[in-house]
C-alpha cells in the first residue's frame, strides 16, 4: 500500500512539474549530478562521468566491448620505456571555436602534474608523470618516473579542459562554465531544481543526432523509474527491483558488467598509537568476515544473475582477472573458528559506512551482508553517507566508521591496476598497507611486457584474496532502460554514449 501511494505521489509530481520532450531533446535521469559541476578533476567515475563525457573526451576512450581505441589521440607509442608519444587528431577544437592541439593538451596535463592538480583524484592518479611536452602541433610527449605501461588506458580518465579558460577561471570559476571537445555544451546548471542542461557543441569533431540534453538528478531508484514510466524522462539509470516491471511495458533495458566489484573496504589503517589493536588488522579476522558471506545466494538472488560472486579485485571483463580464482566458499563454521583463534570468540562490533542508489539492489546487498555477519557473532551498523562524504572522506582517509563501501573499479582504465593502487600503500593516505604486496603491485606496473604483466596481476590477485583488505561481494553491472523509440543506446565505460543516440519517435 505504501508503496503505491508513493508511486502515485512521484506520478503526479511529475505530472507537474514535467513536460513533454520535444523531437530534438533527450532527457536523462542520473542519480546524482557531479558534486564538483564541470571540473572533472575531482572524479574518476558515476555520477560525474554521467555527465562529463558528453561535454568532454580523453586522448582515449573504452569501447562498448572495454577495449581501449582512439579518441583525440588518434595513436600511441612506447618511445622508451619511460616515454610515450600521442599523435593528436587534426581539427579539433573546443566548444568555444579554440584549437585542440599539443600545446593544448600539455596544458591540461602540466597544470595536472602541478601541486593544486596533484591534490585531486585525477591528478593523484597521473603523478607517475614527470614531464610534458609538445614536439610538434599534434605530437605530445609524455614522460614518467617509471615505466607505465598502462598510461594510454590512464588517458581515458584525464579529460581536456579549455585550458586558457581554466587557467583565466580557476576550477571553481570553470565549473560553472565548463568547456570541452565532447559533442555537447554544458549551457546552465539549475541548483535548485537540481538539473543541468547542454545543447549541441558547433565545433564538435563527431556527428551527433540529438540538439540537446537534460539531465535531472533523481536519487531515489523508484522516482527514476517512475519518471521513465510517466513519459518525462527518456533515459534512466535504474534498480534491479524495477526490471520486471519496465520489462511488462516494453521499455528496452541495457545491461552491461560495470568493472567493479563491490565491497566492504576493512580500515586497517588508523595511525593508531604503538601497542593499539584493532580486529580488523587481523587478517585471520578479515578471511572470517569473508567467509562468513554466501556470495552465491547474493549475486544470483539479489542481482538475478546479471552478476557474479566476487573473489578478487578485477572482475571478469577487466584486464588482470584470474579466471582460477575462486570466491571464500560460505562457511561460518570456518569464519567463527577463525575469529576465536584471533581472539574474538564473541565476535565484535564494526560501524560501516555505505552509499546506496550507486548500484543495482546495494541497499538489499549490504543488509544481507551485514545479516551474514551477525550470524558469526559481528555485529554491523550500516550508517548512510552521501557521494561527496565518501569522496572526501577516501582521499583524506578520514572515515570515522570501522569500513566503508566502496568498489574496486577498474573503470575507467578496464584495468585492475587502479583499484588495487587505491588498496595499497601508495596512497598518499593509505586505509590498507601492506608493504610486500604493495611492492610487489609497484614491480608488477612496470612491466611492459603484456602477457607478463598478465601473469604478474595474477599472482597479485591471489595474495590481494588471501590479504582480505575488504569483503568482496559481487562483480557488479550496470542497468539502464529508456523510452521505446529510442535506438543505439550504448554503454561505454558505465554511461551511455549520448552522441549516438538516435531519436526515434517523440513519445
Amino acid at each position: 500500500m505504501k508503496q503505491r501511494v508513493f508511486l502515485f505521489c512521484a506520478s503526479l509530481l511529475w505530472s507537474l512539474l514535467g513536460t513533454a520532450a520535444p523531437h530534438d531533446t533527450l532527457r536523462v535521469a542520473v542519480n546524482g549530478l557531479p558534486a564538483s559541476l564541470g571540473n572533472p578533476f575531482k572524479g574518476n567515475g558515476r555520477p560525474g562521468t554521467l555527465v562529463w563525457t558528453a561535454i568532454f573526451d580523453g586522448l582515449t576512450r573504452l569501447d562498448e566491448s572495454g577495449r581501449l581505441v582512439p579518441s583525440l589521440a588518434e595513436s600511441w607509442r612506447l618511445t622508451e620505456p619511460t616515454r610515450w608519444e600521442f599523435r593528436l587528431r587534426p581539427g579539433v577544437r573546443f566548444a568555444n571555436g579554440r584549437p585542440f592541439d599539443a600545446p593544448a593538451a600539455a596544458q591540461v596535463l602540466q597544470w595536472l602534474a602541478s601541486k593544486p592538480g596533484r591534490a585531486t583524484i585525477i591528478g593523484n592518479e597521473l603523478r607517475g608523470i614527470s614531464e610534458v611536452r609538445a614536439i610538434a602541433p599534434l605530437i605530445l610527449q609524455i614522460r614518467t618516473t617509471q615505466p607505465d605501461p598502462i598510461l594510454p588506458k590512464r588517458m581515458v580518465g584525464a579529460f581536456m579542459v579549455e585550458p586558457d579558460l581554466w587557467a583565466k577561471l580557476g576550477p571553481d570559476g570553470f565549473a560553472l562554465q565548463p568547456i570541452g571537445t565532447g559533442p555537447y555544451r554544458l549551457t546552465s546548471w539549475d541548483a535548485k531544481a537540481r538539473r543541468a542542461y547542454a545543447e549541441i557543441n558547433p565545433y564538435r569533431w563527431r556527428e551527433a543526432h540529438i540538439t540537446k540534453l537534460v539531465f535531472l538528478e533523481l536519487p531515489e531508484g523508484a522516482v527514476r523509474t517512475q519518471a521513465l514510466l510517466s513519459g518525462d524522462v527518456d533515459l534512466a539509470l535504474i534498480e534491479i527491483e524495477a526490471l520486471e516491471r519496465l520489462r511488462d511495458r516494453a521499455f528496452p533495458i541495457v545491461a552491461a558488467p560495470s568493472m567493479s566489484v563491490m565491497s566492504l573496504a576493512l580500515i586497517s589503517e588508523r595511525g593508531n598509537l604503538p601497542g593499539t589493536r584493532l580486529p580488523l588488522q587481523d587478517v585471520r579476522v578479515r578471511r572470517a568476515l569473508n567467509h562468513a558471506i554466501d556470495h552465491e545466494t547474493i549475486a544470483r538472488v539479489l542481482l538475478q544473475g546479471y552478476g557474479r560472486p566476487a573473489s578478487q579485485p578485477a572482475p571478469a571483463i577487466a584486464f588482470g582477472h584470474d579466471p582460477t580464482l575462486a570466491p571464500y566458499p560460505y562457511d561460518p563454521v570456518r569464519a567463527r573458528a577463525l575469529l576465536a583463534e584471533a581472539g574474538y570468540p564473541d565476535g565484535f562490533h564494526i560501524t560501516a559506512d555505505v552509499q546506496i542508489n550507486a548500484f543495482p539492489a546495494d541497499s538489499l546487498i549490504y543488509q544481507s551482508m551485514a545479516h551474514y555477519l551477525r550470524q558469526v557473532g559481528v555485529d554491523v551498523t550500516l550508517r548512510l553517507i552521501t557521494f561527496p562524504q565518501y569522496l572526501r572522506n577516501l582521499q583524506r582517509n578520514e572515515f570515522t566508521g570501522d569500513a566503508f563501501g566502496t568498489a574496486w573499479n577498474s573503470a575507467p582504465y578496464n584495468d585492475v591496476t587502479r583499484p588495487m593502487e587505491m588498496f595499497s600503500c601508495n596512497r598518499p593516505k593509505p586505509f590498507f598497507c601492506d608493504r610486500a604486496l604493495s611492492q610487489h603491485l609497484r614491480d608488477a606496473s612496470s612491466i611492459i611486457d603484456e602477457p607478463q604483466r598478465l601473469a604478474a596481476m595474477h599472482r597479485l590477485a591471489r595474495e590481494y584474496h588471501d590479504a582480505a583488505p575488504a569483503i568482496f561481494l559481487v562483480e557488479q553491472v550496470d542497468l539502464y532502460a529508456h523510452r521505446p523509440g529510442l535506438t543505439n543506446v550504448k554503454l561505454h565505460n558505465r554511461v551511455p554514449v549520448y552522441d549516438l543516440i538516435q531519436p526515434g519517435d517523440p513519445p
